[in-house]
């Protein structure tokens, strides 16, 4: 079945236990979500500590997921500086037949857009399955221009964008003026997204009452733009919480308050400061009392 990338895909955690992956927490927190009316989820990227993970971890986790989650679409993060690194990760990750792959321009060397764009054909032929383009600048050090997405746009196989960091000309541009779905990864700028178009999001807070966010979507799509607004309203000093300090740490010791999963990290990420702890706390119970 031809996946329909938009909606609200969460980008989930990797719950960790002492050394390793804690895959029974895995598993309940992601039946949580999908119970909430989300639309995929996204596993081993910058939310899931991808780059953190050992050999065979993200394969793994994607056998748990698989598992507990069978009806729910599964993409699988790729991001590697060098190209033949990233072809050999894509083949490996397609093996198990995910619906398809969130793959980021090459972190830290900044090549050409000529060599942004080779990067990407290079994938999306050893993988042979939809890819989404991850652009996130600020983490990656390169922009992946509009004429390049048209021109990757042109083979069918790359089907989306998760975009990070750009203004709401781009926004309202990749959605006019590319094929592909557009969804926001920028949490704080999501309800502005999706009023310009964009056909979903990709969001980290969204692990956090998913179902506003899904609803959030369904008012803008009925022309409801002030309901929607006041719970976007509502939710934006949790959002503000969480990427207060490097995510996903501030995300982890809010679950882990809620008994979903431990709040470990991997270095370099360290755990959340407690007064950051105790904000998420206060601005949680807060939430708690809002009805929409």
């Amino acid at each position: 079945m031809q996946t329909n990338f938009e909606g609200v895909w969460v980008p989930i955690v990797t719950p960790f236990r002492g050394n390793g992956v804690d895959h029974a927490a895995l598993a309940r927190l992601s039946r949580h979500l999908a119970g909430q009316g989300i639309s995929g989820l996204v596993a081993g990227a910058t939310t899931g500590e991808g780059a953190l993970l050992r050999p065979g971890e993200q394969e793994a986790i994607f056998s748990t997921l698989r598992e507990a989650v069978p009806a729910m679409p599964i993409v699988l993060g790729v991001s590697q500086a060098a190209t033949e690194t990233a072809i050999a990760q894509a083949r490996s990750l397609a093996a198990l037949q995910p619906d398809g792959m969130l793959v980021t321009a090459p972190p830290y060397v900044r090549p050409t857009q000529q060599g942004v764009q080779r990067h990407f054909e290079a994938i999306v032929e050893a993988a042979d399955l939809p890819i989404l383009i991850y652009n996130i600048p600020y983490r990656i050090g390169v922009n992946v221009e509009l004429d390049t997405l048209q021109a990757l746009a042109r083979d069918s196989r790359i089907v989306g964008i998760k975009e990070c960091g750009g203004s709401n000309e781009r926004m309202l541009r990749l959605v006019h003026e590319t094929s592909l779905r557009v969804l926001s990864g920028d949490d704080n700028q999501n309800f502005a997204a999706l009023c310009l178009g964009a056909h979903g999001t990709i969001a980290a807070s969204a692990h956090i009452l998913p179902q506003w966010h899904v609803r959030i979507r369904e008012l803008i799509g009925s022309g409801q733009v002030a309901a929607a607004r006041r719970i976007a309203v509502a939710l934006q000093p949790i959002i503000r919480d969480l990427f207060a300090e490097p995510n996903p740490a501030p995300l982890k010791a809010l679950l882990a308050d809620q008994d979903w999963c431990s709040a470990t990290v991997r270095l370099p990420f360290v755990p959340t400061t407690p007064q950051l702890r105790d904000r998420l706390q206060t601005d949680w119970h807060v939430l708690q009392r809002v009805s929409i």
